[in-house]
């Protein structure tokens, strides 16, 4: 047996005998539980792939006009509470010379997100991320999030909605582009 599914042993005995103490359910209803739970959070962070291969079917691109993403879905865990929080990212790339298809940005999203991040860590890596890869002049991203963590710990129905930007290249620079991105993001 692998050291992994070992301590994986010992996580869902330890989630058992927690569960037991805080819940009225049933000895088989927490123990589906505590396998179901930690099977679900070993699949979100244990996305161990190469984010490189993500973008390796770039495309020269003679295209000097900005492109814009939007609504691309995601879920993330929260690194504070290890709670998820979800939303929706969208994606403004100034190409210089390389573009790539659309459906590998939303790929890039879902990659980032299968960590225990911050919002503004995960949007910051997405934006530099691309602007690396594809040598683009600029990379604007913006990403609105609801957080579950907030909405567990406030007694009221919290409605807060967070939304996180970054900026790089001409974005960075450039006022009227980033208002540009804005006013095109959904």
């Amino acid at each position: 047996m692998s050291e992994v599914q070992t301590n994986l042993i010992q996580a869902q005995e330890s989630l058992f005998f927690l569960l037991k103490e805080i819940t009225d359910k049933s000895d088989e209803e927490i123990k589906n539980l505590s396998i179901k739970f930690l099977d679900q959070v070993q699949k979100k962070l244990s996305n161990k792939s190469d984010e490189t291969l993500i973008f390796e079917s770039l495309k020269e691109v003679t295209h000097n006009q900005p492109i814009y993403i939007n609504g691309i879905s995601y879920i993330s865990l929260c690194e504070h509470h290890m709670m998820p929080f979800h939303g929706s990212a969208s994606i403004a790339v100034f190409p210089k010379k390389k573009i790539l298809g659309i459906s590998k940005f939303s790929d890039l999203v879902g990659h980032f997100s299968n960590d225990l991040t911050l919002q503004e860590k995960l949007t910051e890596k997405i934006a530099s991320f691309i602007h690396k890869t594809l040598d683009a002049d600029g990379v604007f991203v913006k990403m609105s999030a609801k957080h579950l963590c907030s909405d567990l710990l406030n007694s009221q129905n919290s409605s807060e909605e967070v939304i996180t930007t970054y900026s790089t290249g001409v974005y960075e620079l450039d006022f009227s582009l980033r208002n540009e991105a804005l006013l095109n993001f959904s």
